[in-house]
């Protein structure tokens, strides 16, 4: 589909990787009891991915860009609150201007657990005001009872003390990111000036919502963790043309005759990764929480490398959605669905949500699923493998699409059926999902590359 991963290039990264973090010059240690290596539930981080599955469903105006910046700032949160006890793991905190973490107090015993679900809580208690009562305090209490039973009063006091003290860090300075902070109240960010010539986004031609303003065009203005303005460069879309011999042409007529006679196939993929609809299902970047957690779970995964990974993930789909954004408005290319009517069917519409044929309120290229895909799947395979079989269960016990579990042997392929789903489904041209997916890549392995060790 998208051939475009170096796995000489991972087995050798991930080769000086181990040995650099095994060097006993580079490993440092804390005189804090509990270290989080040493415990072997991850619950606390799945229970936490489950509940951001769940807001995310139904929370309107954080779909997509807003809740992968939650995703980001928690996973930060969490990785600045547990690294004091991951012997051979430095803090991030010296690299981010602005960001004031707390001074650790290594003469306090920490419970990391208690510690990160106390840190998670106030992070979405910030971002989630509305859903505390019923969705975020249950889960905080439920897991502070699960992890301080038979431990000292003074212990549950300082880790939680610790966890929130980060986290109020941590959220003070996602709020000095004024450019994007409060962008889930107004997913139009007062508008964006349309570039002027052919095949340009226009939300009237964004059928069929016609009256909805295109979505977060100021989003490439947002803080990245990882990666810098050359690493956002994309190569330019294939020139527009109304020829029919146009590789332009071409691309709209993929589009057009996989949606009209595409295989069961073609439309189980469109609609497996679709994550689109709110209110039905989570979100494109919420998705790959909801893979993570299954391969924790797989994989038996300790605290220590749940927490590592999920941190990795949130921070690179934060990174994802400014690049992405960002190119989506520099270049502004139309949807195929307003090409398509124009010069080859008035009626066609895509197939997403059904009969209503929903096209997504923001430009084309590149596609932020494919990026995201992308993404994600550098994180996965640096730290579970280059091969790791596993069914994709997302979905499992759906009716209202086909929800059937589906199964791949590495994230690469995972990632790259997720970009392709997007041709059927009708709402991207191949060279938005080429372009994202390179970009994904780009993005992850800048996240791998952080000095975490």
């Amino acid at each position: 589909m998208f051939k475009t991963t170096k796995i000489f290039t991972l087995i050798s990264m991930a080769i000086l990787g181990f040995l650099f973090s095994c060097n006993p010059d580079e490993q440092k240690t804390s005189t804090s009891g509990n270290l989080v290596k040493d415990t072997k539930d991850h619950d606390v981080i799945n229970r936490w991915n489950s509940v951001m599955l769940d807001l995310d469903k139904t929370a309107a105006g954080f779909r997509p860009c807003p809740i992968a910046r939650v995703a980001g700032y928690i996973g930060f949160a969490t990785y600045e609150t547990a690294v004091s006890g991951m012997p051979g793991f430095k803090s991030l905190a010296k690299n981010y201007s602005g960001y004031n973490v707390p001074k650790f107090d290594d003469s306090k015993t920490i419970n990391y657990p208690l510690a990160i679900n106390a840190a998670t809580a106030y992070m979405y208690k910030q971002f989630f005001p509305n859903d505390v009562p019923n969705k975020i305090l249950p889960t905080e209490e439920d897991l502070r009872s699960k992890y301080g039973k038979g431990v000292n009063q003074d212990i549950i006091d300082n880790s939680i003390a610790w966890g929130t003290a980060v986290a109020k860090a941590t959220y003070d300075w996602a709020k000095s990111d004024v450019s994007v902070h409060n962008s889930n109240v107004d997913a139009s960010q007062g508008g964006y000036q349309v570039l002027p010539g052919n095949g340009i986004y226009h939300t009237e031609t964004n059928y069929p919502l016609t009256t909805t303003a295109a979505w977060f065009p100021k989003y490439g203005q947002g803080r990245v963790f990882a990666i810098n303005g050359a690493d956002r460069i994309i190569p330019p879309p294939i020139a527009y043309s109304e020829d029919p011999k146009s590789p332009y042409y071409g691309q709209a007529i993929e589009v057009y005759t996989l949606v009209k006679q595409g295989t069961y196939d073609d439309k189980w993929l469109g609609e497996f990764w679709s994550d689109d609809l709110l209110g039905l299902t989570f979100s494109p970047p919420a998705r790959w929480f909801a893979v993570a957690n299954q391969v924790y779970d797989i994989d038996n995964s300790n605290l220590e490398k749940a927490l590592f990974t999920n941190a990795k993930i949130g921070m690179a789909l934060n990174d994802v959605v400014v690049a992405c954004w960002d190119n989506k408005y520099k270049y502004q290319i139309e949807r195929p669905v307003a090409y398509i009517r124009k010069f080859i069917d008035p009626d066609f519409k895509s197939i997403l949500g059904g009969d209503k044929g929903i096209t997504p309120p923001f430009p084309a290229y590149p596609s932020g699923h494919s990026t995201m895909g992308g993404a994600a799947a550098e994180v996965l395979t640096a730290d579970f493998g280059i091969e790791f079989p596993m069914y994709d269960r997302c979905h499992e016990g759906r009716t209202e699409f086909i929800g059937r579990p589906r199964f791949y042997p590495n994230f690469y392929l995972m990632a790259e059926e997720n970009a392709y789903s997007r041709i059927p489904l009708g709402v991207h041209w191949r060279m938005d999902c080429k372009a994202g997916i390179d970009l994904g890549y780009v993005i992850g392995r800048k996240v791998n590359k952080l000095p975490f060790k």
